[in-house]
């Protein structure tokens, strides 16, 4: 285990004393709250003020999915909770034997409250730990309740028009924390939409719709512009929580050493933490500052290559197909871009599965060649990796890719284990 999961284990777990439970296993505990309001909910009725009755045939549940069966939360009753007592604990909710390392999905349901779909991912833990506990606590939005943000973009306190607003949504993988908690809060599921944007009017103002968000969710953003101002490159960024932060947000635009190119740019992307386990599934996923295409002609350029320690030691690495040259083709690499031209995702193609056992495995990407949705020829052309070689950008110096969030040249390497 690394220092850092240590830590948050320390942080975040609760010992529980006198239970005799399975090791390896872990519980989650916590509260249902209204979003809007943030009144607590109580799934759990009780004839006195106590939480300690469990209806199962109540339409307000929490349940999640596990080994293929649907598990209801319960009231969190036992130990010195009784129905005589005074102690209450309205409202708590509980879900036990969740197996470590597992991703479990998580679900929350009421009348009048749109279904709350999470996943949790419970933390790998030492052998001696037995018995652990993580607080999550899960918000539940009213039916067509969003908030539309209105973000005011400046520059020296002065509005800035025409400037392109990429709002992502950040799932609470990228948030540094396992089990999917921001701000105690269980991180909702999103199934739309990552990215969403708009452009500053006249007067420096985008407006991004509610219903465009997913309520509960955390996005970060990002102002940019296609072109310098007075010869500087800019940019400017904020994070909120759709549904929960204020719906004025104000942006102040700077200029960002790591970002040098007037031309295009990586805004962020999946890899900006290099430390980061994306898994077998894992893709490289870039959003940039403005509409890209690939350089056509440039695909047999494209390609992948896997660096595989046999760490489990039983002579056993996976392996990505043999590229072929001067094909037309990638027998390595997929590739996937938006239709609105922000977004381009990377993946691999496998020709003998990778193995989870294997720590250390990466892919790295390189001739990935891309240019402005609007240029034509190769001035403006930037690449992930080195173009050295590629036929169809023959005769240029192809400049790297640079990333604002992360500064200098785009990480091209994608660690799976």
């Amino acid at each position: 285990m690394n220092g850092l999961t240590r830590k948050l284990l320390v942080f975040s777990l609760l010992g529980l004393g006198g239970c005799d439970w399975e090791a390896n296993h872990g519980r989650l505990v916590g509260f249902v709250v209204d979003g809007q309001s943030g009144q607590r909910l109580n799934f759990f009725k009780a004839d006195g003020k106590n939480n300690i009755e469990d209806d199962k045939d109540s339409k307000s549940q929490v349940y999640a999915l596990i080994k293929g069966e649907f598990i209801r939360a319960r009231p969190c009753g036992e130990g010195d909770l009784t129905d005589t007592n005074a102690i209450e604990a309205d409202g708590c909710f509980q879900i036990d034997d969740i197996p470590e390392g597992m991703t479990i999905p998580l679900f929350a349901q009421a009348p009048g409250y749109e279904r709350f779909v999470g996943e949790i991912t419970y933390p790998l833990l030492s052998e001696d730990v037995e018995h652990s506990q993580f607080v999550g606590n899960i918000r539940l939005f009213p039916k067509g309740f969003s908030v539309d943000y209105r973000f005011h973009v400046t520059l020296d306190n002065q509005p800035v028009p025409r400037v392109q607003l990429l709002c992502q949504y950040l799932p609470a993988s990228l948030q540094g924390n396992s089990l999917q908690v921001s701000g105690d809060f269980l991180t909702p599921r999103n199934t739309g939409a990552t990215t969403v944007s708009a452009t500053t009017d006249e007067d420096g103002l985008a407006v991004i719709s509610g219903a465009q968000l997913v309520n509960g969710a955390e996005y970060h953003c990002e102002a940019v512009m296609s072109e310098t101002l007075e010869g500087r490159v800019l940019a400017g960024q904020g994070n909120f929580v759709a549904g929960v932060s204020q719906g004025d947000q104000r942006l102040a635009l700077t200029t960002d050493v790591g970002a040098t190119d007037g031309f295009v740019y990586a805004v962020r992307s999946s890899v900006d933490d290099p430390s980061a386990l994306a898994g077998a599934a894992g893709k490289l996923v870039i959003t940039f500052n403005r509409p890209v295409e690939l350089l056509p002609g440039s695909s047999d350029c494209q390609l992948a290559t896997a660096a595989v320690p046999d760490t489990n030691g039983n002579g056993v690495t996976g392996s990505l197909p043999t590229n072929v040259p001067d094909n037309g083709v990638s027998e390595t690499t997929t590739t996937e871009l938006s239709g609105d031209g922000l977004t381009l995702t990377l993946g691999y193609k496998v020709a003998t599965a990778f193995e989870p056992g294997d720590r250390g495995t990466t892919i790295t990407f390189g001739g990935v060649i891309l240019r402005p949705r609007s240029a034509s020829g190769l001035a403006q052309a930037r690449s992930l990796g080195s173009a050295a070689g590629c036929l169809a950008a023959s005769g240029y110096n192809v400049t790297p890719l640079k990333n604002l969030r992360a500064g200098g040249n785009q990480n091209t390497v994608l660690r799976l284990f």
